[in-house]
């Protein structure tokens, strides 16, 4: 009678083992400097190349521009279990050791946007910020014609994208001795920031000939300090171009800017990246994404392709959720077989084990 307990037992737990959900071929940690539309944008990015990827789970941290906050944030995902981290760093000094520590433990590291201060990362991933700045410099003293005052709502002190672009504009507007840069105003590349600092400026806003924002939302948050203190317009130009109605994209198009410039978020192709990384291909030690200047000139045309983008990614997300939930509808049908497999046969092993017991007896 013992013996065959135990085999009704071992029976009972196979069957129950084979109820377990299959476990992700691959987890990936998507470790983000902070919250806003740029990197909202490049998360559902990643989301929705994910889904063409059998057995890819992603797990997402934001640090809230806190990289005290992010580097306890990149420890905890490593300490999950993932099998590779990607990374949008917002400070290089504070974030370079927690991403050396997951690639000492053997994780793949691709670093976006901005480099470590070690060479500690599988594949670095950005755009040319110097190369944004540069071409809007360029754009701003041709619109000027090489003369004329310019307020720049710069990104926070410490980013490395804002420095670039920082340095590539001044760089450009060297040229133009007779255009001043009359306010640097830094900003945290929020609208509510470039308002606030705008609003205070004590200089004269109607001697301002253009505002040059390191972001959109920071030129889109200078033109609502302009227009509330009834000041006049000024030549608006930013960086980011994002799809969407509230992107910059759109933005150019319907005129409450004057241009901006992309820069590419290109969730898909990290994605990608991570999965020849683990997939053991080839992959590119670092890769520079090409970019381009909205004006209105294109505004128009690219406001067409970007919100046929859009339009296909939701579509695409609905097919996924709908997937997802005949994926659910088949677990749970096969567990409730799987359960009343097992009742069956906990039936009629206990059906056998008593005949056996009044035989013996």
């Amino acid at each position: 009678m013992k013996k065959q307990s135990i085999y009704l037992l071992m029976l009972a737990a196979i069957l129950l083992m084979s109820c377990k959900q299959d476990s992700p071929k691959y987890i990936i940690g998507v470790s983000q400097c902070s919250v806003d539309i740029w990197h909202d944008w490049q998360n559902a990015e990643m989301k929705t190349e994910a889904n063409f990827h059998e057995g890819v789970e992603l797990r997402f941290a934001d640090a809230n521009s806190d990289p005290e906050v992010q580097s306890k944030q990149i420890d905890s995902l490593v300490a999950s279990g993932i099998n590779l981290l990607i990374v949008t760093p917002n400070q290089l000094s504070s974030s370079s050791p927690a991403i050396d520590r997951a690639h000492d433990k053997g994780i793949p590291v691709i670093v976006f946007e901005r480099k470590t201060e070690s060479r500690k990362y599988t594949s670095f991933v950005s755009a040319d910020n110097y190369e944004m700045g540069h071409m809007m410099g360029e754009y701003i003293a041709s619109k000027l014609s090489g003369k004329g005052n310019i307020i720049e709502v710069t990104g926070p002190k410490g980013s490395k994208p804002a420095e670039e672009r920082y340095n590539g504009f001044h760089v450009a507007i060297a040229d133009y001795p007779d255009i001043k840069v009359v306010a640097e105003i830094e900003g945290d590349w929020t609208e509510e920031a470039a308002y606030d600092g705008v609003k205070k400026w004590q200089g004269d806003l109607n001697t301002v000939d253009a505002v040059f924002g390191h972001n959109d939302r920071s030129a889109l948050g200078a033109r609502k300090a302009f227009k509330e203190l009834n000041a006049r317009l000024p030549l608006l130009c930013g960086i980011d171009a994002l799809p969407g109605p509230d992107g910059g994209i759109h933005k150019v198009a319907e005129g409450q800017l004057d241009a901006s410039y992309i820069y590419p978020t290109r969730g898909d192709e990290l994605i990608k990246l991570a999965i020849a990384i683990l997939d053991g291909d080839r992959y590119p030690k670092e890769t520079m994404l090409s970019s381009a200047l909205v004006t209105h000139d294109n505004a128009m045309v690219l406001q067409l392709g970007s919100d046929e983008v859009v339009r296909m990614t939701q579509n695409l997300n609905k097919l996924q959720d709908k997937a997802n939930g005949y994926k659910q509808q088949i677990a749970t049908q096969h567990t409730v077989w799987i359960l009343a497999c097992v009742s069956a046969a906990l039936l009629l092993l206990s059906i056998v084990l008593a005949i056996l017991y009044f035989r013996k007896k």
